[in-house]
């Protein structure tokens, strides 16, 4: 018996075809203009270095070719990192269907009017409950699904999520975007490009996933000083288009680097473990441990291409969970962001 969530999700679709083409239709070209928008922006008011970029895009063709999904994982410095990086994709993918990110964003967001909400499925993002909700919920079931169709008998029934949100379910295996910090993270120097701990929601996909996507680590720089967090006004007007700098050598410096597909072998070991897991609820020690794990290797990843970009060794506190499980107790770091949903503050404390 299909899940409960499927089943509705796929009565849905089925009862509307012609919808679910002009949605299918309508979101391609969303995102095809957004996509060109984003390197308009990118190239016309910055200096952008961008690496991997050729090799990524051979990667999701061949991807394709092998019948298989494409997971990509970075670092989250500003509030416009997706789209603004796809910009660097070449425009022929741009329009091309197969070729289009999904990702996920905060439903306290990004779906909080039937307009935005409307724009934002159409723009290929799944609704996530942040802040309490958990790994079991159906925005994480449905990027299981994008990247391997196969998973459905897998998934538990314990997730809900609202039908015109769940994916199409006649899709080959996607490629979906996520940022494993779950929020977007501004550090003060010394600590500008070092990263949060990563959340479970990517070890649930990497574990539970049926077929092993191909794994691509990405890490950014620059799109912080474009957008701070800590503005009180214009907070969402580019810093970078309301003062321009024609001169390209005085523009605020972007950096991009996509990292090499990670082995197949990477997460091997962890997830025939979870195979031979006895409790099927995962709610035990040893699958918190598992969870734990991948994260931890997730992030080395991208730490990884982080470190082959010549930046400055992190803080190695900041991947440790417990470090930030009381933001107002960190010592010797300051930084700008949201934290439980409240408005944006500075935290900031000496050591």
């Amino acid at each position: 018996m299909a899940h409960p969530t499927i089943a509705n999700a796929l009565a849905f679709l089925n009862r509307y075809p012609r919808t679910k083409s002009l949605w299918r239709l309508g979101g391609v070209a969303i995102m095809g203009l957004t996509g060109i928008l984003s390197r308009s922006f990118l190239y016309a008011f910055h200096d952008v270095n961008a690496s991997g970029v050729e090799q990524f895009v051979r990667v999701l063709e061949k991807a394709k070719e092998e019948g298989r999904g494409v997971l990509t994982v970075s670092n989250h410095i500003s509030v416009v990192d997706d789209p603004v990086m796809w910009g660097l994709l070449p425009i022929r993918k741009m329009f091309n269907p197969t070729h289009l990110r999904w990702g996920l964003g905060a439903e306290n967001i990004c779906f909080t009017t039937k307009l935005t909400s409307n724009f934002f499925s159409m723009g290929q993002v799944l609704a996530t409950r942040r802040f309490g909700t958990g790994v079991y919920q159906g925005s994480v079931d449905s990027a299981i699904l994008l990247l391997c169709p196969s998973s459905r008998d897998s998934l538990p029934e314990a997730s809900s999520t609202d039908a015109y949100r769940f994916p199409p379910s006649n899709l080959p295996p996607q490629w979906i975007h996520i940022f494993p910090e779950s929020l977007v993270h501004q550090a003060y120097p010394p600590h500008q490009t070092s990263m949060k701990y990563f959340h479970w929601g990517v070890s649930r996909i990497i574990l539970e996933v049926e077929k092993l996507p191909v794994i691509v680590p990405i890490f950014h720089q620059g799109l912080d000083d474009v957008f701070p967090e800590d503005r009180e006004n214009w907070k969402y007007v580019p810093r970078t288009v309301v003062f321009p700098k024609w001169k390209k050598e005085n523009r605020v410096k972007l950096n991009f680097k996509f990292g090499a597909p990670l082995g197949e072998s990477v997460f091997a070991e962890e997830r025939e473990q979870w195979k031979r897991l006895v409790d099927t609820k995962h709610d035990s020690e040893e699958s918190w441990n598992l969870r734990s794990m991948v994260a931890a290797r997730i992030r080395e990843a991208v730490t990884d291409v982080r470190k082959s970009m010549g930046l400055r060794d992190e803080d190695p506190r900041f991947k440790d969970p417990y470090f930030w499980s009381n933001v107002s107790e960190i010592t010797g770091v300051k930084i700008a962001g949201k934290y439980g949903n409240s408005s944006v503050k500075v935290v900031e404390k000496e050591g």
